[in-house]
């Protein structure tokens, strides 16, 4: 079977696949990782490093590059949008940044990279386009559920439960948003350049700086129903009107229909 077919006729496999897939890479990766005493940091690179690899070739034998968001903004005054997703990349920039040589500054900026192509790509591409015929609120959902379920290994770094759990959310709710923000601008690269901010000012911002855990817990709490309420705004601008059997949908979005 073609892996086109595969998608066609199984959506909801493909996206369970990817996610045991992104998990597996982690688990062999921090393993290495572990006994050849490399940072986290380093871990974060090398894992989504085979991901990004991946995604691409994915998205290459599919042939979904467009269809996924890797085109050009339709309309400018569209940017608006992506305000919001930039407010954590301002919080993470708020204690300054560290001093750092340039080759650290380049590293920490390729991974930062690396990371938002391939979450971006696997998660809001990929994903989304496969189970979007079957509904956009659906796609929205379960990628965004599928990609809160991932930072659940964050657990394994030494991190309580509560600190877990809040973080499986505010996932999540960034998750929905992004999707949100995909399905109804049907553009990835705007997405994946804020991410990559995000990540990048965190990375770099001055180490030993940290709220205390009550209103850290709280900010992260505001910030969770914020994306969520903002997806939910987003998606209600977006039309979802499915046409034909699921069946119909999902042929007609293989051959780069949107319905």
């Amino acid at each position: 079977m073609k892996l086109a077919q595969f998608v066609e006729r199984h959506p909801y496999r493909f996206a369970v696949i990817l996610e045991v897939a992104i998990v597996a890479v982690y688990l062999f990766v921090g393993t290495a990782a572990h006994f050849l005493d490399l940072s986290n940091l380093a871990l974060y690179g090398l894992a989504n490093l085979g991901l990004a690899l991946g995604a691409i070739v994915l998205l290459t034998r599919l042939k979904w590059w467009q269809r996924v968001g890797f085109n050009s903004l339709r309309q400018r005054g569209g940017l608006r949008y992506f305000l919001i997703p930039l407010v954590p990349a301002i919080l993470n920039l708020i204690p300054g940044a560290q001093r750092a040589s340039f080759a650290q500054v380049s590293v920490v900026f390729v991974i930062a990279l690396l990371v938002a192509f391939a979450e971006e790509t696997i998660f809001r591409g990929l994903m989304l386009q496969a189970i979007k015929p079957f509904g956009y609120w659906r796609a929205a959902l379960i990628t965004a559920t599928l990609f809160g379920l991932i930072h659940a290994m964050n657990a394994l770094t030494g991190k309580s439960g509560l600190e877990s759990a809040l973080q499986i959310g505010y996932a999540t709710a960034i998750g929905f948003a992004y999707a949100a923000l995909t399905l109804k601008k049907e553009v990835l690269w705007l997405l994946i350049l804020t991410h990559f901010l995000t990540d990048f000012a965190f990375f770099i911002q001055k180490p030993g700086f940290a709220l205390p855990p009550f209103w850290q817990s709280v900010l992260v709490v505001i910030l969770t129903i914020g994306f969520s309420v903002y997806g939910i705004f987003v998606m209600r601008q977006k039309s979802d009107q499915p046409i034909g059997s699921a069946r119909e949908r999902t042929q007609n979005a293989l051959k780069g229909e949107f319905v």
